[in-house]
């Protein structure tokens, strides 16, 4: 049994005018063992506290590498990040090529940098920038990746039992999660 929770903390590189909120969720996943957070900046009132827990963060792309460094020097935490990302600003921060269990990464066809994490006990999603969205609606953000490939494994994806969708950059989806992905699908094929 596991408990997922997240919390927002402000992203320090953004600025007024930006078409997402200053404040991005981290999520935290605490079993009896360890806790996992998955892109994270540390709690704005520093707050976080393993309780003697391990620590392992997961990515979902490079570019979400975020507070880590902040993690690894204070609780020794692991590191893995997507096996097919490329790192051009620092070297892979990987650690280990082991994911915590009940944690699922799903590389997605066309979109090689970015992963998602399936958490399947608590039924939620957790997105790279591949998905954003406001207003209680998702946006398929194609960004680099080829959309011949992404959008039909995006499809794939919204077939898991999926309630919650985490984004990075947006309103969080607590509910219908998989029908919000195919309604996402559906405006990025028809506009």
């Amino acid at each position: 049994m596991s408990e997922l929770s997240w919390w927002f903390s402000p992203h320090p590189d953004w600025e007024p005018g930006e078409d997402w909120p200053e404040e991005v969720p981290v999520v935290r996943l605490e079993t009896d063992d360890e806790v996992v957070l998955i892109d994270p900046f540390l709690p704005p009132d520093g707050s976080f506290d393993p309780h003697g827990k391990a620590v392992r963060v997961l990515l979902t792309q490079g570019a979400h590498y975020r507070g880590t460094a902040d993690f690894v020097e204070r609780f020794g935490a692991s590191v893995w990040a997507p096996p097919r990302a490329a790192w051009p600003k620092i070297p892979n921060p990987s650690t280990t090529d082991e994911l915590p269990g009940g944690v699922e990464a799903l590389e997605l066809d066309g979109e090689p940098q970015q992963v998602v994490f399936f958490i399947p006990e608590h039924a939620t999603l957790v997105s790279g920038d591949v998905l954003s969205g406001v207003g209680g609606r998702l946006h398929v953000f194609v960004d680099e990746a080829d959309p011949e490939r992404l959008l039909p494994a995006l499809a794939r994806l919204a077939e898991l039992p999926i309630e919650r969708v985490i984004i990075p950059h947006g309103d969080l989806i607590l509910s219908d999660g998989s029908a919000r992905i195919r309604a996402a699908l559906a405006d990025s094929q028809s506009g």
